[in-house]
C-alpha cells in the first residue's frame, strides 16, 4: 500500500473520535474508524479554485486553468462546479500503479510529503535528508518519514520508518541545502506522484488577487451563510482570510464586514489577503470571547464561526501525536465563542458553525449542545454537498440530515469539514 493506514500512533485511542465531549460510553461500532483513518492518509482526488469575483470573470478563470493544465501536457478534466458558481474544480487522474522507483532517495517531512501529494513542489526547509551520492539534476525517490527520527542533513540510506510518494528532479543539493548558510527555494522539482495530482496547479500562474486554491467544503460555508448586500456580517475566526474574501466578494463589498482574529502574525495576514483581494472589510485584533465588550447585544445578521479545532480532517495526514488531552481542549473554547456568537447575532439572524475536523464532540456534539442551551432553530446547510451527521448525540435523523459531514464515500473526495447552519428565535 503506497499510503500509511492511519496517521495515528499504535496507543492511539481511535474510539475518542466518535464520543461526545461529556460522555466516554458513545457506541462506535457503527462507524468504520479503521475506515476512516485510512481515508485521512490519502489525498483528495480534486483540487479546488475559488475565483475572486471582485477582480475576476469565473468563466475566464476557468480558460485560465485549461490553458495552463493543457500548456503542462496534462489531460484533465476541468468544470466550473454546478453548485458553487465561483469553484473551478480540476479532477486528477486515478492511478492504480505506484511509480517506479529510484535507488537515490531525499527524505521529507510529513508536511512537506502533504503538500507534495497536493500539488507542490519540494522547497528546502522540507528536505530532511540527502544521500551522499546525489547530484544536481539527479532523478530521485522521494520518502516521508514518518516517525521522525531522519536527522537533518542525514546522509545515508534512511532505514526508518517511511512512505514512497514519488520522484523529483534534483535542483539543489547537498552543499546548498546542509552548510552554513542554507539556500531556500525549490530544492526538488517533482515529476511524478502517488496521488496522480500534478504539481502545476499552484495558483501563482493566475493574476494576483484573481483565484486560489481552496478545499471545496470551505468555499461551500460561506455559501451556506448565504451572505447579502447591506448585510452586517461577523467572521469570528477570520484569518488567512480565505473566507473573509469570499464573504466579501458575495457582498459585493457593500454591506458591513467585521472579521477577527486573536494574534498580530494572524491578523497581518489577514489584511494582507484582503488588501490583496480588493475586500472590503473592518480587521480587529482581539480575543472573539470578549466581543461584547466591543459590540452591542444582536448587532450582525449573519456571523460565521469557523472555529479553532482539531483539524483532524486534514488530508492527507502521514503522522498525527494529537492526544486525549489536546482533543479534549477545543470543546470548552468552542462553546465559549458559539455563546458569543449567539448573544451578537439578531432575532432572525443566520450563524453558521464550521470546523475542518471529524470528531463528533467538536461536531455533532456541539450542535446538540447549542440546540439544547440556546433559542436556534437548526436549518438545512444549503447546498447540501456533503453527506448527514453522525449518529452518537441527540440529534434526530431529520436534524443529521441538515448538517454537512464531508468523509468517505461520497460524490466529493475532498477533505473532511463539518458544517451546520442555525437561525436564532
Amino acid at each position: 500500500m503506497p499510503y500509511p493506514e492511519s496517521p495515528f500512533g499504535d496507543d492511539f485511542d481511535a474510539g475518542i473520535l466518535v464520543r461526545r465531549a461529556d460522555d466516554d460510553e458513545t457506541n462506535v461500532s457503527e462507524i468504520q474508524i479503521g475506515e476512516v483513518t485510512k481515508w485521512l492518509c490519502q489525498a483528495p482526488k480534486i483540487t479546488s479554485f475559488r475565483v475572486n469575483t471582485l477582480k475576476a470573470d469565473v468563466g475566464e478563470a476557468h480558460r485560465w486553468i485549461r490553458a495552463h493544465i493543457a500548456g503542462a501536457g496534462l489531460d484533465l478534466r476541468v468544470e466550473r462546479h454546478p453548485s458553487c458558481a465561483d469553484a473551478v474544480i480540476v479532477h486528477h487522474p486515478v492511478s492504480h500503479q505506484t511509480p517506479q522507483k529510484h535507488n537515490k532517495e531525499i527524505v521529507v517531512d510529513a508536511v512537506c510529503g502533504a503538500a507534495v501529494l497536493r500539488g507542490a513542489h519540494i522547497y528546502a526547509p522540507g528536505v530532511i535528508g540527502m544521500m551522499s551520492n546525489i547530484q544536481i539534476g539527479d532523478n530521485v525517490s522521494i520518502y516521508v518519514d514518518l516517525d521522525k527520527k531522519c536527522k537533518k542533513g542525514f546522509l545515508k540510506l534512511y532505514n526508518g520508518k517511511k512512505t514512497f510518494i514519488g520522484n523529483g528532479e534534483v535542483i539543489l543539493g547537498r552543499n546548498h541545502l546542509f552548510c552554513e548558510t542554507p539556500q531556500t527555494g525549490l530544492a526538488i522539482k517533482m515529476i511524478e506522484t502517488i496521488s496522480s495530482c500534478p504539481p502545476v496547479l499552484g495558483d501563482n500562474f493566475l493574476p494576483p488577487g484573481a483565484a486560489l486554491l481552496q478545499n471545496l467544503p470551505s468555499i461551500i460555508c460561506t455559501h451556506v451563510l448565504a451572505p447579502c448586500p447591506n448585510d452586517t456580517i461577523l467572521d469570528m475566526c477570520a484569518s488567512p482570510g480565505n473566507k473573509t474574501t469570499h464573504i466579501a466578494a458575495l457582498l459585493k463589498n457593500q454591506g458591513r464586514l467585521v472579521a477577527i482574529d486573536k494574534t498580530p502574525t494572524k491578523v497581518a495576514q489577514l489584511r494582507q489577503r484582503c488588501e490583496n483581494f480588493g475586500a472590503k472589510v473592518e480587521i480587529l485584533q482581539t480575543d472573539s470571547t470578549k466581543l461584547l465588550d466591543r459590540f452591542c447585544y444582536e448587532s450582525f445578521d449573519k456571523i460565521l464561526l469557523d472555529a479553532p479545532c482539531s483539524a483532524l480532517g486534514k488530508r492527507p495526514q502521514f503522522v498525527n501525536t494529537t492526544s486525549r488531552k489536546i482533543l479534549r481542549s477545543y470543546v470548552p473554547l468552542q462553546r465559549k465563542l458559539f455563546e458569543t456568537a449567539v448573544q451578537l447575532l439578531k432575532t432572525d439572524g443566520t450563524l453558521v458553525y464550521s470546523t475542518c475536523t471529524i470528531t463528533l464532540a467538536e461536531n455533532e456534539g456541539i450542535v446538540a449542545w447549542a440546540l439544547k442551551n440556546f433559542k436556534l432553530e437548526l436549518v438545512e446547510a444549503a447546498p447540501i454537498l456533503g453527506g448527514p451527521g453522525w449518529d452518537g448525540t441527540q440529534l434526530t435523523s431529520e436534524q443529521l440530515k441538515k448538517v454537512q459531514r464531508f468523509g468517505p464515500h461520497q460524490s466529493i473526495d475532498s477533505v473532511g469539514f463539518f458544517i451546520a447552519k442555525f437561525v436564532k428565535k
